[in-house]
């Protein structure tokens, strides 16, 4: 488990996928790239998306906060003496992390997954059920509690 992609969301579920990311990571002495991917806003115009538009400067704050989040999620893995990089994507989310684990040729995803009722996971799916069956090496699921 050299290549470990954890996919964080900024829950409290975050810490969980760090502590197990971080734990194979010593176990193995693999390097762990955390990533984040945001939803692109798109455009609507007419009946018909358009391009994709810049976030409106409200949410320059967010991606801020954001990309701080991440910066000090990757320092607290190298204060372990893990090598952790961490990266801010925008796409469709299980897309992106597969893809990103594909670029990165990792050898394991690590999620969290939400416990959202079933009528959610009817009508707007899963990411980790996504990610599992797309995914290119094992994927460790991290419930919530």
């Amino acid at each position: 488990m050299k290549q470990i992609l954890a996919a964080v969301d900024f829950s409290d579920l975050a810490t969980c996928v760090l502590e197990h990311a971080a734990s194979q990571a010593l176990a193995f002495g693999g390097r762990v790239h955390i990533i984040h991917v945001e939803t692109p806003v798109a455009a609507f115009i007419g009946n018909e998306i358009g391009p994709q538009l810049p976030p409106p400067e409200q949410h320059l704050e967010e991606t801020l906060q954001q990309q701080t989040d991440l910066q000090a999620m990757a320092a607290h893995l190298q204060s372990k003496g893990i090598e952790a990089t961490w990266q801010l994507l925008q796409g469709s989310v299980p897309e992106t992390i597969v893809e990103k684990a594909l670029e990165l040729k990792s050898d394991l995803i690590i999620a969290g997954a939400h416990n959202h009722g079933f009528l959610y996971r009817a009508f707007i799916g899963s990411v980790s059920t996504s990610v599992v069956k797309h995914a290119p090496c094992p994927v460790l699921i991290v419930p919530q509690k």
